[in-house]
């Protein structure tokens, strides 16, 4: 039976991948939508619960950190972290949170999925001196990396959208744009801060999750800076996006407030020759009822109240 299998046995030397020394081993195990068997397989191998790989299959699982002791008295530090990636709700595209299960298991480092992360592939960026821990901080500095790249495209889409509201173009795909930018904002705000505590656990006790904690001073810090900078983003787009929303509010408000002026000063306008053809239709003595053009000075009359009105309107500028 295989197993979905990124790298096994490697060292990172001189920007080149090489097989590794056994004592140098580090084996990573990627497992995306594990299969029943693929399951049995990885956690009969490393005498692992089931419970724990089925976890990242869960949408509405939270972010968090634990360590566990396997059968064979060895001790596995799991990390839960919400990632964000693309799915659909409802009707729209929209970006969300998945569960990224990281488990450091002895030599061994497995990562279980339930979608393709575009950051699941080989390091580019680790040291000589790789090892599981920095394989790991690499894995969790690419889960804030890729918030940012989601964050950003929705910051382009609603520029597009800001630019469709000052053409005055709010139609239905217009809103179903706002729509599905609101949306994805509120998920990805909501995995940033399911992410808070477990990255908070992760910057307090680094040491014991990384061994090398003078090693990992400088990544330590850049993930506290890609983490602030994460949730500034995050916080930027939800003003913004709340912004839009009372934009188009108001343009529409304006628009429905011009139809129905249109619509007043048309009521206006027809109420005139409404109420002089009816006072010449009652069954009373009126002039020119017995005249033979007496139907041509009536509506010569109505014409001249009708423009009569509308320059009136026109003057007090109600038109």
């Amino acid at each position: 039976m295989e197993v979905n299998i990124i790298l096994k046995n490697y060292i990172f030397k001189n920007k080149k991948i090489l097989v590794a020394q056994e004592k140098e081993r580090i084996d990573w195990v990627s497992l995306i939508k594990p299969t029943a068997e693929e399951i049995k397989y990885i956690t009969s191998k490393h005498f692992l619960p089931r419970d724990i790989i089925r976890e990242s299959s869960n949408l509405n699982t939270a972010s968090h950190i634990n360590y566990i002791t396997n059968l064979k008295q060895q001790q596995i530090t799991e990390i839960l972290l919400l990632c964000a990636g693309e799915g659909t709700f409802g009707k729209n595209n929209v970006t969300t949170g998945y569960p990224l299960l990281i488990l450091l298991v002895d030599s061994t480092i497995i990562t279980v999925a339930n979608i393709t992360l575009p950051f699941i592939e080989k390091p580019s960026k680790l040291s000589e001196s790789n090892n599981r821990e920095e394989l790991a901080i690499h894995l969790i500095s690419a889960v804030y990396e890729e918030f940012k790249k989601q964050l950003l495209k929705i910051e382009s889409e609603i520029i597009e959208v800001e630019r469709d509201i000052h053409k005055l173009q709010t139609n239905g795909a217009g809103l179903d744009r706002l729509a599905a930018c609101q949306k994805s904002i509120v998920f990805l705000e909501s995995a940033l801060k399911s992410n808070e505590k477990a990255f908070q656990y992760i910057l307090g006790h680094y040491e014991k999750l990384f061994l090398n904690n003078t090693k990992y001073k400088d990544k330590q810090y850049q993930l506290r800076i890609q983490r602030l900078q994460t949730l500034k983003l995050a916080k930027t787009l939800t003003t913004l996006i709340s912004q839009l929303s009372d934009m188009f509010s108001n343009i529409i408000s304006y628009q429905l407030n011009i139809i129905m002026k249109i619509l007043t000063e048309l009521s206006i306008i027809i109420t005139i020759p409404t109420i002089i053809v009816g006072l010449w239709g009652v069954n009373t003595k009126v002039p020119f009822q017995s005249s033979m053009p007496g139907f041509f000075i009536v509506s010569i009359i109505t014409v001249i109240a009708t423009l009569a009105c509308y320059i009136v309107l026109k003057h007090i500028k109600y038109l």
